[in-house]
């Protein structure tokens, strides 16, 4: 197949470059690309290397976030601006920064604790549209 396409003069030029750096022409390089683009989806998906024997490490653990939730519903007003890092319906920690938040609720034992900052359910969106 024949193909014929008019690409914008920048798209060239780093085409151009890109086929040079490779050690091919434009044409080659923009055939690969095609190819690799529309290669059938288990080719595409092969990305591990040759030889490569996933290995089985154990089911990931979750829990309820329900009572994160209600302890938020329930305190936000006290916690406005904050970053709070809560474990079921309980604050783990607070504070204004939220690297200091993070560390504080590892070190007193709950890395799975819920991080989050509390806006105000007042203040506007945080996207606007304006006409």
């Amino acid at each position: 197949m024949t193909l014929i396409i008019e690409i914008a003069p920048e798209i060239e030029s780093r085409l151009e470059a890109e086929a040079k750096r490779n050690g091919m022409s434009k044409d080659d390089l923009a055939k690969n690309v095609i190819e690799e683009r529309f290669a059938p989806s288990e080719k595409r998906e092969n990305y591990l290397p040759e030889g490569f024997k996933p290995r089985y490490i154990g089911k990931a653990e979750t829990r309820d976030f329900s009572g994160d939730d209600e302890w938020l519903r329930e305190n936000r007003e006290k916690y406005i601006g904050k970053y709070v890092a809560t474990h079921g319906n309980r604050l783990i920690t607070s504070g204004e920064n939220l690297k200091e938040v993070m560390i504080e609720a590892r070190d007193k034992g709950f890395p799975d604790a819920l991080v989050y900052q509390v806006e105000d359910p007042n203040a506007p969106s945080f996207v606007e549209f304006i006409y």
